[in-house]
């Protein structure tokens, strides 16, 4: 135990939270894929009480959280630079222009979400043309297709926003210019959190919806402190936890998805949430100028920052 615990002290940050994000989705996910086959009865899809697969998957949750808040209590963190014309400010902590791994994963993160558009766009047009025509009528159905047609233009809102956050990678805009690229996703999210929850509210098994519900919060609040960094309202340790929780809970809502369209958008946000993992915590330990490449550096133990943010 303390080769192992030697051999992940010695690990780059960045390698740490994906080793411990990923290694903790996988599992996520084939419990999900154990509870989907043993936890419910067959005739009607009822959940079974305290199922061994639904109790290990809680628990799981419970590890993966504390795991990842340990790692974000420990992670290095340089000393705000508030002094006037400092360059080194929370709006260029995710500026590499040496790195390519960040905005090729950004880009395909926008890639996903725009793939999703189109599946959403054809679903929610053809629930308003059938609601139009039935309207007034017997068994008129009671989805106009409104609410997908909105997740539709949030998976647009979504690459736009996506693809601007991997482009900024290289030169950022003006201060808070990257925050409206990270609110859109954010308000993506609002949207398919809605059409989600209206689908599934007269789902009396909690199992069959609440996780994706959860992943969807996950990744909404994710893209709001990705919007703060550089909007005066930063809190990276508490980004990274949320990074984490968004990877988990993302492949844990994976197995379960029959439209192709929710599996994309968890796909985007989950390789969103990776791309932060991978480019954020060396950054908190050497902050970037703006128009500099990313020199790595080892900070001294008394410009790190206490645990309280």
């Amino acid at each position: 135990m303390e080769t192992i615990l030697h051999i992940l002290r010695s690990l780059p940050w960045r390698i740490r939270w994906l080793a411990c994000a990923l290694g903790f989705a996988l599992a996520a996910a084939l419990i999900r894929l154990l509870q989907l086959s043993t936890a419910f009865e067959a005739p009607l899809g009822l959940a079974i009480p305290h199922a061994p697969a639904s109790v290990t998957l809680l628990c799981l949750l419970v590890m993966a959280g504390a795991a990842l808040l340990m790692l974000a209590v420990h992670q290095p963190l340089r000393r705000r630079p508030w002094a006037k014309g400092q360059a080194h400010r929370w709006d260029f902590a995710f500026l590499d222009v040496n790195d390519r791994v960040y905005p090729v994963m950004m880009v395909g993160a926008a890639f996903l979400a725009l793939g999703a558009a189109p599946g959403l766009l054809i679903r929610g047009a053809s629930r308003l043309r059938l609601y139009l025509e039935l309207r007034g009528q017997h068994g008129q159905p009671t989805d106009n297709g409104f609410l997908l047609l909105c997740t539709a233009a949030g998976a647009l809102l979504a690459f736009f926003g996506l693809l601007q956050m991997g482009r900024e990678s290289f030169r950022p805009g003006r201060r808070g210019k990257g925050g409206f690229s990270a609110a859109l996703p954010g308000a993506a999210c609002c949207m398919w959190l809605l059409e989600h929850f209206r689908a599934h509210a007269s789902d009396p098994v909690l199992w069959d919806f609440a996780p994706q519900i959860v992943a969807i919060v996950a990744g909404m609040l994710f893209y709001m402190d990705c919007a703060g960094m550089s909007t005066g309202a930063s809190r990276p340790r508490r980004l990274l936890w949320l990074a984490g929780m968004t990877v988990v809970l993302s492949a844990l809502s994976l197995p379960e998805q029959s439209s192709v369209s929710d599996l994309l958008l968890l796909a985007a946000q989950a390789l969103a949430a990776a791309a932060t993992l991978w480019r954020l915590p060396p950054n908190l330990e050497n902050p970037p100028a703006a128009g500099q490449p990313y020199q790595p550096m080892q900070v001294p133990p008394q410009e790190e920052e206490s645990i309280h943010e």
